[in-house]
């Protein structure tokens, strides 16, 4: 049933809107990119879309990591046991430097058969190639700073991430014109630019997080102990825990980059115009999925403290908002369409793209908006990684990605016709979710 009382909303509130300054702050990031590099033309942006889809793989293999060891920090702060904390989070810590070892090793040893696989244009190939080195430097700062943000939401410290991501916002775009551009005596380096002012962003960030760590955490108490810290049981329930999350968020990468190389065999306007549509996406879903992050939180904390009606009150009360929510979204994007694609300097056959993607986005972005939440907020929150695992990916993969090659390449539909099979799975995995999440056979306890 719905909850009434207004600290529970007071709190999911409290949870909900730095997650969303912080999502909001990361789109911003991504937007300005866009923007500055559209304004160079679609080979350049198109560079910088494909060459990030390494990172962005990189990016959801990492909120795996984070995602999954938080379903394990946020029980075991629903018990006040921090000395279990820091023992995950080392072991988090350990996985993480690990991941960002290989993939800088991809992006350094074969940026070019990675690019490649989206694309046959020599240009955008030429372009990305050395932009995906120099960013992949800033990969293991960027994940460092990623898990030890999501550990500190799972026991409600969310303010600090503003912090991170406010600042590095702001340097990302000043060096962004400054080096993209080549203002103030700097050299003019377009794409090379947009890699640099990014790496120095990553590297700001990862600098807050230290300081915040050492001079003003009361939770947890970080230090260099946690890496000494051994507990056998505890990084088995790790392991059992968290990896079907990483194969879950690494599996559905893998499958949005299939998407991608759907995308971009239809040409680099379409992807382009993707480019777009994905920022616009982003943007009007910030508070969505800042919300699905709080739910994460409250679910885990409750779980772990054994109030399992309140549980189900608050899962149930969280599916109903983030439906509205998911509504007042797809109007957004449907009403602000003409509006955005106004801004890039693209051409006319980009602009028609861009329209017609955004179209598709407006009606699938409600389906969307629950298929997350109650996935990646509730269910797993809850322990049932299993379920997730397979309800994420099973559509992805039998149907939106084999129908979608089909439907581009052997059925030759329209552009927008591609678009709504490639995002049909939205649709199918949140019917699918809301049934596992009524059914509360989900709510399991994973403390010792």
């Amino acid at each position: 049933m719905l909850i009434k009382d207004k600290s529970f909303y007071k709190m999911l509130i409290g949870i909900t809107l730095p997650i969303t300054l912080q999502n909001l702050i990361n789109v911003a990031v991504g937007m300005a990119d866009t923007l500055m590099l559209g304004q160079l033309g679609e080979v350049e942006l198109s560079a910088s879309a494909l060459s990030g889809q390494l990172f962005f793989i990189f990016l959801v293999v990492n909120f795996g990591l984070g995602g999954g060891s938080s379903i394990l920090i946020s029980q075991y702060w629903g018990k006040q046991d921090v000395t279990k904390i820091r023992t995950i989070i080392g072991i988090m810590y350990k996985v993480s430097m690990s991941l960002s070892i290989i993939f800088i090793l991809i992006a350094l040893c074969i940026p070019r058969q990675f690019i490649g696989i989206f694309t046959d244009d020599i240009r955008v190939i030429n372009l990305g190639e050395n932009y995906l080195r120099i960013i992949s430097i800033g990969y293991i700062f960027y994940s460092l700073t990623n898990c030890t943000v999501m550990a500190f939401r799972s026991v409600k410290t969310v303010n600090i991430s503003i912090v991170i991501y406010g600042l590095s916002l702001f340097i990302n775009i000043f060096l962004n014109w400054i080096f993209i551009f080549g203002n103030l005596g700097a050299p003019e380096l377009g794409v090379i630019g947009a890699a640099i002012a990014t790496v120095i962003a990553r590297i700001t960030e990862f600098t807050i997080v230290l300081i915040y760590i050492k001079f003003f955490d009361k939770k947890i108490r970080l230090n260099l102990d946690i890496f000494k810290t051994t507990d056998k049981d505890l990084r088995n329930d790790f392991i059992i825990t968290t990896t079907p999350v990483v194969i879950n968020e690494l599996i559905w990468s893998i499958g949005s980059a299939m998407i991608t190389v759907i995308v971009g065999r239809l040409g680099t306007e379409v992807v382009a115009a993707n480019s777009i549509g994905n920022v616009v996406n982003q943007f009007v879903t910030v508070f969505i999925y800042a919300l699905s992050g709080a739910a994460s939180v409250i679910i885990g904390n409750t779980i772990g403290a054994g109030e399992y009606q309140k549980t189900k009150d608050a899962s149930f009360t969280i599916i109903f908002c983030i439906t509205i929510l998911g509504v007042l979204a797809g109007i957004i994007v449907f009403i602000s369409r003409s509006f955005v694609v106004s801004f890039y300097n693209v051409s006319e056959l980009t602009k028609t793209f861009a329209m017609q993607i955004m179209l598709v986005n407006s009606f699938i972005i409600c389906f969307q908006a629950v298929a997350n939440t109650t996935n990646v907020g509730m269910l797993r929150a809850g322990g049932d990684v299993k379920f997730v695992l397979i309800n994420d990916l099973i559509f992805m993969w039998l149907i939106a990605i084999p129908v979608g090659f089909i439907g581009a390449f052997v059925w030759g539909l329209p552009v927008i016709a591609v678009f709504c099979i490639i995002r049909i799975d939205e649709i199918l995995k949140s019917t699918c979710a809301i049934i596992r999440l009524l059914s509360f056979k989900w709510i399991r306890n994973m403390t010792r």
